[in-house]
């Protein structure tokens, strides 16, 4: 009898163990801190619909670190601050680079017995306009700030953990510094609706994971609400891992956008490898 409850014991712990640790909703525990530099990689191949002309982009992408303290048992907060630099194929080559808009995401998780509650708010910061110099070269910042609430749920199912997410990132005015026009142009609206589902499990210790990334963007218009950019969706698949070393682990990732309702060719892939340090 002992036994049996012993083991069931065990079963318990390892379940609500496996749902705290997901990578998809990784949250600091009370207390901790996690430090997490971050390299990436991106691979871009686009036409939109109806051209005749591909573009390729590949470089350094959203490298950085990020630092994220448990506040308590339910609340996290996160600060990152990352860095791209890349260029296209065309002659001559043309670069987008700079640091990107800092963020701070405020984290929570609720605990709902057999599944967990999660949600948030991913605050976009706009320290400097962005920019489009005459030879066209831009930054990577955006030029204007953001806010991004979301919503969630996983929970524990088919030898893991299965859950989805819910955002919407409102895009407030942004400002835009043209140097061949020697002004600045502003922008408005461009929201987008994402939608996620994902699955993980474990291996002896390791995390292996996946989810698929549904987003609707809205049209992008300029400060007269002239349209700039039309309305378009986009499809991805992103596969990560979690390989802990005593105190730390490696999170490699890839995340790869396929299909997009604007474009003919539409091939996105980031790649990138973190370190997260926990103390």
């Amino acid at each position: 009898m002992f036994s049996k409850v012993f083991a069931a014991a065990i079963v318990l712990a390892s379940v609500s163990a496996h749902a705290a640790d997901s990578e998809f909703f990784f949250q600091s525990k009370a207390g901790q801190s996690d430090l997490t530099p971050r390299i990436g990689y991106v691979s871009t191949k686009t036409k939109p619909k109806g051209g005749t002309t591909e573009t390729k982009y590949s470089g350094l992408y959203k490298s950085g670190v990020s630092y994220e303290y448990g506040i308590n048992e339910m609340f996290s907060i996160e600060g990152s601050l990352l860095f791209s630099s890349y260029e296209n194929d065309n002659t001559p080559k043309t670069k987008v680079s700079g640091l990107e808009d800092p963020h701070v995401v405020l984290k929570g998780t609720s605990n709902m017995g057999s599944s967990n509650l999660r949600y948030g708010l991913d605050l976009g910061l706009s320290l400097q306009k962005a920019k489009i110099e005459t030879n066209g070269d831009m930054s990577a910042a955006t030029g204007g700030f953001s806010f991004t609430p979301y919503v969630g749920m996983d929970t524990e199912a088919a030898g893991g953990t299965i859950g989805g997410r819910l955002n919407y990132a409102v895009l407030l005015e942004r400002t835009t510094e043209v140097e061949a026009l020697n002004m600045d142009v502003k922008t408005k609206d461009g929201n987008t609706l994402g939608l996620s589902a994902f699955y993980e499990t474990t291996v002896t210790d390791v995390l292996f994971g996946g989810s698929l990334n549904y987003y609707n963007h809205a049209a992008l218009n300029d400060e007269d609400g002239n349209e700039l950019i039309k309305s378009y969706n986009t499809l991805g698949l992103s596969l990560y891992s979690r390989i802990p070393f005593g105190t730390w682990a490696l999170i490699p990732r890839l995340d790869y956008d396929f299909s997009h309702s604007e474009a003919d060719t539409y091939n996105v892939i980031a790649l990138s490898a973190a370190a997260r340090f926990t103390f």
